[in-house]
């Protein structure tokens, strides 16, 4: 994981950093012997099978095997880049800021705007939060309350007003020595040739909070009848539309949840919250796009869509529904009774009764909006319906739903099953023999068999740096992931900074693993223990070689094939009795 800061003051920062102290602030932890246990944040648990490290500051789990150093602790923990959790490490334990001369200019010319940016619209959104409470934000708060907010969760979203002014944004801000090009640039304000005014005037004001806390943006609603009704920040250099979920900051400390609630928008979110919903993001005046479904798959492992019950809503949805199916993310569709929007249903029936509702099954919603395509009252659209479906059932990986969705179908049309499985395309399967039991990941077997290997022993003795220089090569490792860890000891790498370089999560988990047993192995017997590893390497490599000479020489022909098999043998025999 490459970052931009020069690698003296990264390694400062893995120096100062302590990863039981930073573990201990997000889940409880209980020392036993050189490790502390605590309930993994990252899966569901009862029993605590999760190991911090605090001398080679690293955490694995024994469950879901989650591994890594303290910098990739906070990037799952904050959904951070790599670059961002070392400026959080640096700022929490009080090292200085990297120094800029060996930065690139122009990468700190954006860092130093962004930043600029992102403080002239926190300045804004304490302005426009602080008029709320005015005579002049009167307007926009009886809207609120109008709407069923109360002054607790108004204030939880740092929700504010907008003035019925041109330009009393713009004079505030340039009075707190922002420049006009840099409320331009964070889309605060607009620039024309003659005029200079503020981009939100006399609406309702959402702040969009990022991921990391920061203020980038915001989502407005009118006040009177100006147009559009709402209006959104427009893409800049710290917002982006696309990236960014209305409400994800405040799920940043979640745990645990089963999925989120995808709703169209800022007032369904801040509604549920308000009543207990606290799942709920929205997205920001776009159709659902991939970025943003990749971001809400940090957060939970299923998605389930809750837009609006009128026909563009409904849409919207099936929209929604590709997006997910085309990321792999697993979604449902919550359907709100009477067609109306969460906001609505929540504030008429409460939280108890929208919690009731059960979501439908992607495929299910999808058969019903097809089915409203056709008139299944005449023969002719039960046909071309089916065929339809078919089409949608065709999709489908899992034989049992196939057949489940077939069965729906066939009360629908009262066409026989068998037929609607050819039409599909599936009827071949119930008459091939059933799969072979599913065989266990490539990661996992290779980990597995990696696990229980002396090359997988000889590497975490290595890591404890009681090996004599030249006592193990490189060569000695015939597993390509296990030798690129070695190559990291051997060259004088932390564990934690092995784990930083690892090319793939495959190899991360394989490193946490090993680095996992440091505790368990005697310092003081390392050499002996890795002169027992040597030798079991060694000797299966022999092994296998004579082996393969044995293979080549059986396809021989004549005497000298008989002399040669007995010599093998005969080899193969007195190795084995000296390397046992």
């Amino acid at each position: 994981m490459p970052s931009r800061f020069p690698t003296a003051w990264v390694d400062a920062v893995y120096a100062a950093s302590d990863i039981v102290d930073l573990v201990s602030r997000y889940l409880p932890l209980t020392r036993k012997g050189r490790r502390h246990w605590g309930l993994c944040p990252f899966h569901t648990e009862k029993t605590p099978s999760f190991s911090v490290n605090g001398e080679l500051n690293l955490y694995h789990c024994f469950g879901c095997k989650a591994s890594g150093n303290v910098a990739q602790f906070v990037m799952e923990m904050e959904k951070l880049t790599y670059p961002e959790a070392l400026l959080h490490l640096a700022q929490l334990y009080r090292v200085p800021p990297p120094p800029t001369a060996d930065l690139d200019p122009e990468e700190e010319r954006r860092r130093s705007l962004r930043e600029r940016l992102i403080e002239a619209t926190r300045d804004a959104a304490k302005f426009y939060h602080e008029l709320l409470w005015t005579d002049a934000g009167a307007k926009a708060l009886a809207y609120l309350h109008g709407r069923g907010l109360d002054d607790a969760v108004i204030r939880r979203f740092g929700i504010g007003a907008s003035p019925d002014d041109w330009d009393a944004l713009l004079t505030h801000l340039t009075g707190k020595g922002y420049t006009v090009q840099e409320l331009e640039q964070a889309a605060l304000v607009t620039v024309r040739e003659s005029s200079r005014y503020d981009v939100f005037r006399d609406r309702a004001m959402f702040p969009i909070i990022s991921r990391f806390g920061q203020p980038i943006g915001f989502g407005a609603r009118a006040l009177g009848d100006a147009q559009p009704k709402y209006l959104n920040t427009s893409d800049s250099l710290i917002y982006s539309k696309r990236a960014t979920l209305y409400g994800l900051n405040l799920l940043k400390k979640s745990r645990g949840l089963d999925n989120l609630l995808l709703v169209e928008g800022y007032m369904d979110v801040v509604a549920l919250s308000q009543h207990g919903v606290a799942n709920a993001v929205a997205t920001l005046g776009t159709s659902l796009t991939p970025e943003q479904a990749r971001l809400m798959k940090h957060y939970a492992p299923e998605a389930v869509i809750c837009y609006d019950g009128d026909e563009a809503g409904q849409s919207a949805t099936m929209r929604a529904l590709d997006v997910f199916q085309g990321e792999g993310i697993p979604a449902r569709v919550l359907s709100i009774p009477g067609s109306k929007d969460p906001d609505e249903f929540v504030r008429a029936f409460g939280a108890e009764a929208f919690r009731a509702l059960k979501p439908q099954a992607a495929t299910s919603f999808r058969l019903s909006r097809m089915e409203a395509g056709f008139d299944l009252s005449s023969e002719e659209g039960r046909r071309e319906y089916a065929k339809q479906a078919c089409r949608l059932i065709s999709t489908l990986k899992e034989p049992v739903e196939a057949d489940y969705y077939l069965g729906k179908i066939q009360l629908k049309t009262g066409i026989a099953k068998e037929v609607l499985a050819a039409q599909a395309g599936v009827a071949r399967q119930r008459t091939e023999p059933a799969p072979a039991a599913e065989k266990p990941a490539r990661g996992a077997k290779r980990q597995e068999d990696a696990v229980s290997s002396p090359e997988f022993t000889l590497a975490a003795l290595l890591a404890l740096r009681k090996l004599p220089p030249n006592f193990v090569a490189e060569s000695d490792f015939e597993d390509a992931a296990v030798r690129r860890i070695a190559a990291g000891l051997l060259a004088g790498k932390t564990p934690a900074a092995v784990m930083e370089d690892a090319q793939s999560e495959e190899d991360r988990l394989l490193a946490g693993e090993i680095f996992n047993r440091l505790p368990d192995l005697d310092p003081e017997a390392a050499i002996v223990a890795a002169e027992d590893c040597l030798r079991k390497i060694r000797a299966g490599k022999l092994n296998r070689r004579i082996e393969q000479l044995y293979n080549e020489v059986k396809t021989q022909e004549g005497e000298g094939k008989r002399l040669t098999l007995e010599l093998i043998r005969v080899l193969q025999l007195e190795h084995s009795k000296q390397s046992q």
